[in-house]
C-alpha cells in the first residue's frame, strides 16, 4: 500500500461515491477504481461494499478508515512542521461543503478566494448525510459550509458559526404536484405524503422527523438516500416530497412552497471556536460575508451565540 492509495480510499469513504471521489481528486473514475482494487487485494479484504447508489464501508473498511484518518492528519502536521522549519508556512484546509453552497452559487466566489491564496491547499468534502460537526470536533475537518441546526448550536459551545445566507424552509415538490399550486403550505397538510430525506439518523433525517413529530405526524412511507441528486430526482419525478430551502427549486428543477409558520435553516460558516484564530479562516469568513452582503444589500452577523 502506498500513501496515495490510502488518500484515495479516504476520499471514496468520505464521498461514498467513486465518481464524486474521482472528481475531487482530479483523476478518472476507472483509474480510482483500479487503485482501490489494488489496495483491497494487497490488504486481502474488501474495504467497500458496492451498492446501487454508491459505496459503503465494510467492517474492515471502517477499521481502515479510522486508522487511516490518524495517519493522514499526522502527515499534514509533519508537512506543516517541515515548512515552519524552512521558514515557510504551508496551509491545508479541509472544508465540508453542503449542497446549499452550490444552490446559492457560492462555490465560484469560494474558489476566487483560493485563487488569491495559492499558498493554501484545499480538500473539499461533500456528504449529504455526513456529520460535518462530528468531523470538526475530531479534527478531520477545519471548516463546514452547511446548515447549522438550532439543536446543534444549543448542544455544544465548541463551535463558532456565522450565518451567510438566511434560507426559509419550504416544501419541495414536483412541478405537477397539487401542492405546487399553493402559495404556502403547513406541515399538517403533508400528513400521509411520501417523504424523501437522508439516511436514517443523518442530520437531514433528524431535522425532517423532528419537524413532523412536533405536529404529531408519523412518517409512513419514506425514501432515503445519501446522495442529494438521487433525493431531488425522486422529488422531481413525483415520488415524494422533501423539506428544504427555496434555492433548491431552480437548481434541481422542482417547486419550493414556503412553509407556514415561517422557519429558517440557513447556510452557515462553522468551525471550532479555537480555530477562529487561524488567519486563513478569518480571511475566508470575511470574504464570504462580503459576497453575501453585496448580494443581499443587508449586513450579516459576524457571529451568533456560539461565538
Amino acid at each position: 500500500m502506498n500513501f496515495k492509495q490510502m488518500l484515495y480510499a479516504l476520499a471514496v469513504a468520505r464521498h461514498r461515491n467513486i465518481s464524486k471521489a474521482a472528481a475531487s481528486l482530479f483523476i478518472s473514475q476507472p483509474a480510482l477504481s483500479l487503485q482501490i482494487k489494488k489496495l483491497e487485494e494487497e490488504l486481502g479484504s474488501p474495504l467497500f461494499r458496492r451498492e446501487p447508489q454508491g459505496v459503503r464501508l465494510t467492517t474492515q473498511g471502517e477499521s481502515f478508515y479510522k486508522h487511516a484518518q490518524v495517519v493522514e492528519q499526522a502527515w499534514y502536521q509533519l508537512l506543516d512542521a517541515i515548512e515552519r522549519e524552512k521558514g515557510q508556512v504551508r496551509r491545508h484546509l479541509r472544508i465540508g461543503i453542503g449542497t446549499r453552497v452550490y444552490t446559492n452559487h457560492l462555490f465560484d466566489p469560494l474558489m476566487r478566494f483560493f485563487d488569491g491564496h495559492p499558498e493554501i491547499n484545499v480538500t473539499f468534502v461533500t456528504e449529504v448525510s455526513g456529520d460535518f460537526l462530528s468531523r470538526l470536533e475530531d479534527g478531520s475537518l477545519d471548516l463546514a459550509l452547511d446548515r447549522f441546526p438550532d439543536a446543534a448550536r444549543a448542544s455544544s459551545k465548541r463551535f463558532f458559526s456565522c450565518e451567510l445566507i438566511a434560507e426559509r424552509q419550504c416544501v419541495l415538490t414536483a412541478l405537477d404536484d397539487p401542492l405546487a399550486g399553493l402559495d404556502t403550505a403547513a406541515l399538517p397538510q403533508l400528513k400521509g405524503k411520501t417523504i424523501v430525506t437522508g439516511l436514517e439518523n443523518s442530520q437531514e433525517d433528524k431535522a425532517t422527523r423532528q419537524a413532523f413529530e412536533a405536529h404529531g405526524i408519523a412518517l409512513t412511507k419514506v425514501y432515503r438516500s445519501d446522495d442529494i441528486d438521487t433525493l431531488m430526482m425522486l422529488v422531481e419525478r413525483g415520488k415524494g416530497i422533501a423539506l428544504g430551502p427555496r434555492s433548491f427549486a431552480a437548481y434541481f428543477g422542482i417547486k419550493a412552497v414556503p412553509l407556514v409558520p415561517e422557519s429558517y435553516l440557513s447556510l452557515h460558516f462553522v468551525c471550532l471556536r479555537e480555530r477562529m484564530e487561524d488567519r486563513e479562516l478569518r480571511l475566508l469568513k470575511q470574504h464570504l460575508l462580503d459576497i453575501c452582503r453585496q448580494r443581499s444589500g443587508e449586513p450579516r452577523s459576524a457571529g451568533n451565540g456560539t461565538e
